[in-house]
C-alpha cells in the first residue's frame, strides 16, 4: 500500500471530520496491485490468504463465489474479547462463564485476477458492537464510528469515586475496541496488498 493510501486510511479511524465522517471504514475500499505472479498462481496465493484470516480472526466466510478470474466471498473478522458470566436467580452461585467477541466487523470482498496484476474491493462494512450504559447505549447505524458514546459516557462521568473509575474504564475499553477493529480491517488490507509465495508455509 502506497504511504498516502494507508495514512488516507488511518485518518478514518478516528476522524470525525474527515472523507468519511462518523464512519470507521468508508463505504468502499478498491485498489490494483501489480506483481510478476501469473493468474493462477495469484488465485491460489488469494485462497491461501483467506484461509489464514480466517484461521486468524477465528473468521467466518460466507456466500462465497470462484470464478476463474474472480473470488468473492462475505466475511466476518471477531474482534477483542468480553466475559459472560451466568448465575442462579438469587444466588452467588455462577453457573459458568463464557468468552464471546467483544465486536464483530462484517464486509464482502472481491479478488478479480489477471495475469501480473489483481484488483481487490471491500465493501458494505457493518460492525457490530456490545452495548454500554447512558446517552451512548443503543447500537446507531452500522459503521459508525460511534463517538457519541465517548461523548456520552463523558458527560456522564461522576467527579470523583468508584463510579468514575468505572466510567473511566468503560471510556478505555471503547476507544481500544475503536483501535482494534480498525486493526483487523487494516491487517486484511496488508495481506491483500502483499500476495507472496513464503517459505514460512513448508
Amino acid at each position: 500500500m502506497s504511504t498516502a493510501n494507508a495514512q488516507n486510511l488511518m485518518n478514518y479511524a478516528f476522524d470525525t471530520n474527515g472523507p468519511v465522517g462518523e464512519c470507521l471504514f468508508p463505504d468502499e475500499y478498491r485498489t490494483v496491485v501489480k506483481t510478476n505472479f501469473s493468474a493462477d498462481t495469484i488465485m491460489g496465493l488469494a485462497k491461501e490468504f483467506l484461509y489464514s484470516i480466517s484461521k486468524k480472526y477465528n473468521a467466518s466466510k460466507s456466500n462465497e463465489m470462484e470464478g476463474i478470474t474472480k473470488l468473492a466471498c462475505d466475511i466476518e473478522l471477531k474482534v477483542g474479547k468480553k466475559y459472560i458470566s451466568v448465575g442462579v436467580m438469587g444466588s452467588n452461585n455462577n453457573i459458568g462463564t463464557w468468552e464471546k467477541a467483544a465486536s464483530t466487523i462484517s464486509f464482502s470482498l472481491m479478488i478479480e485476477i489477471r495475469d501480473k496484476k489483481y484488483r481487490y474491493t471491500l465493501s458494505n462494512f457493518v460492525t457490530d458492537r456490545y452495548r454500554i450504559p447512558g446517552d451512548g447505549k443503543d447500537q446507531g447505524p452500522s459503521n459508525l464510528i460511534h463517538w457519541q458514546r465517548v461523548n456520552s459516557l463523558t458527560k456522564e462521568m461522576p467527579k470523583r469515586g468508584s463510579k468514575r473509575i468505572e466510567y473511566e474504564n468503560m471510556l478505555y475499553l471503547e476507544k481500544a475496541l475503536y483501535q482494534a477493529e480498525y486493526n483487523a480491517v487494516q491487517d486484511v488490507i496488508n495481506g491483500l496488498e502483499n500476495l507472496t509465495i513464503s517459505e514460512d508455509d513448508f
